[in-house]
């Protein structure tokens, strides 16, 4: 009987997923700074077009991940020593994970699980380096869905506006 083979966590993957946390905090302090900017400068009609996009997208994004926990719960050594024992950032508690999901956090503790994972694997030397890899795949998913449903409209909306008023303003 083979034995699946899966890539090793590296201290590679443990920079890249420090860097998904400060670029998706990035992402979101842009996105709250241009809609400050449309509300100030009385573009009501955009500021609700962004938030909107970035309202939808936040929530498409938390009901792949509570899917997506619900699912890795019911994986055969979920929270036991294949996950470093304890690692995964809300374990079994149902109620808090469905709290953070519901306050828009769900994909922010997900990647602070991956990170605290990623750490004990590679600097530890702890067990789980296939869960750790698994997180980030996770993370790396949620990210393309984030991608499609929010960056890639607000970049087709703020060419737009750039267009329809004839200005490129900084924030943009």
């Amino acid at each position: 009987m083979e034995r699946a083979t899966f890539s090793k966590y590296s201290w590679i993957d443990f920079a890249f997923s420090v860097i998904g946390v400060c670029t998706f905090l990035m992402d979101w302090g842009s996105d709250v700074w241009v809609a400050t900017e449309f509300y100030c400068r009385g573009d009501i009609f955009w500021f609700g077009v962004l938030v909107g996009l970035m309202v939808l997208s936040s929530v498409v994004v938390q009901m792949f991940s509570w899917f997506w926990f619900q699912y890795d719960r019911k994986l055969p050594g979920f929270g036991s020593v294949q996950t470093g024992g304890g690692t995964v950032l809300f374990g079994d508690r149902v109620k808090l994970s469905c709290l953070f999901h519901v306050l828009q956090l769900g994909f922010l503790c997900r990647h602070i699980s991956a990170i605290r994972q990623g750490f004990r694997v590679w600097w530890r030397k702890a067990e789980g380096s296939e869960y750790a890899v698994y997180l980030t795949h996770d993370l790396s998913m949620l990210r393309l869905i984030e991608t499609f449903c929010e960056s890639a409209p607000q970049l087709t909306l703020m060419i737009y506006v750039m267009l329809e008023t004839n200005k490129a303003r900084t924030v943009q």
